[in-house]
């Protein structure tokens, strides 16, 4: 049993030194595999139509294939037609911010240094367009990871599933259990962040379609609510501020046609409801529900996350996080309650 956990020790070791290798491209395997998560909802649910394991695999695989090569192509072949347009929505932004400013009669001082401040902004994301359309290269190898990580795993999750279980198999009792119970959590995890990030993101889309509806009653028409409730519900997949980048230049919009009172609506519905009370109350809440944790671990998880980690963070952050608390309360124990055990059933009766 010592050999088996030096082993066990010495292959820990190894993991953690692949992990560093395979860093750099992280973000890609994390979503490879919460893509194949999905992957495997949409086999279940055209198999249970079809009938047909094969027909069903390759209509999952050429859909994932379609989807990646028609972005790519889109985002290559129109490179230079979207950074004209950032450059002009960020110009667009600059003038509507200005007229703001001048409505408020805030400071020339003040008008100047935000004027600098949209400036860098801006040059910061022309600079980044660019940088990656230079890393094409590299963002094809992140592609391509991606692309085969998320097939593999996803055609082949029976085969990991049978390796996996007999690697555990030969672990001693007490690691073993505590192993299975952690692939077990991860595994509800994962499905509880997908179903909390789809759930909250419905609920935006949602919400954001009635709240431009009572805006519009109450002042003028707004065109394309739909269209903003789903860019809305897209953006809740990422938490924190990408919701700002929907709501903020439809109000910047309403500013610079002069309409103040309309856009003011607009930004305080979006700032109130779609990201402070969506992350702060109910994407806590919902996230609570769907893996029976505390609220305070799931809020921890989803901000700190995408902050720390990037978009990554966003499935890595409460997977630690609730990982780290689960081993804490129900695992650390485990070792000496054995022992004790083990103890008392060799010492015998006296």
């Amino acid at each position: 049993m010592r050999a088996q956990r030096e082993t066990i020790l010495v292959t820990l070791l190894l993991v953690l030194g692949s992990l560093l290798i395979i860093y750099p491209f992280l973000d890609a395997i994390v979503l490879a595999v919460a893509v194949s998560y999905l992957l495997v909802f949409a086999h279940e649910r055209i198999d249970a139509r079809l009938d047909n394991e094969f027909l069903s695999s390759a209509i999952v695989i050429s859909s994932v294939l379609i989807a990646v090569g028609a972005s790519l192509y889109f985002f290559i072949n129109n490179f230079f037609e979207i950074l004209a347009g950032i450059n002009e929505f960020t110009g667009t932004v600059q003038t509507g911010i200005i007229a703001v400013v001048e409505f408020l009669n805030l400071s020339p001082q003040f008008q100047t240094n935000l004027e600098s401040f949209i400036n860098q902004i801006s040059d910061q994301i022309s600079t980044m367009m660019v940088d990656t359309f230079t890393r094409i290269p590299f963002l094809l190898i992140d592609v391509s990871i991606f692309l085969v990580t998320a097939l593999f795993v996803y055609k082949d999750r029976n085969k990991l599933e049978r390796q996996i279980g007999s690697i555990i198999s030969n672990i001693p009792r007490p690691e073993r259990d505590i192993v299975n119970s952690l692939l077990k959590s991860i595994d509800e995890i994962f499905k509880g962040v997908f179903m909390t990030q789809f759930i909250v993101a419905f609920i935006l889309a949602l919400v954001t379609a009635v709240g431009f509806y009572l805006i519009a009653l109450i002042t003028t028409p707004i065109p394309f609510i739909p269209l903003w409730a789903i860019l809305i519900g897209l953006a809740a997949l990422i938490p924190l501020f990408a919701g700002f980048m929907v709501y903020g230049p439809i109000g910047i919009y309403y500013f610079m046609i002069g309409e103040p009172f309309k856009a003011t609506l607009i930004i305080l519905f979006g700032t109130i409801v779609i990201n402070i009370i969506a992350d702060v109350f109910l994407r806590p809440y919902v996230g609570s529900k769907q893996m029976n944790e505390h609220p305070l671990v799931i809020f921890l998880g989803f901000l700190t996350g995408p902050l720390v980690l990037g978009v990554k963070g966003v499935i890595i952050g409460p997977l630690l996080l609730i990982l780290t608390k689960e081993f804490a309360l129900n695992y650390t124990d485990r070792p000496s309650t054995h022992s004790v055990q083990h103890y008392s059933d060799d010492k015998g009766p006296s």
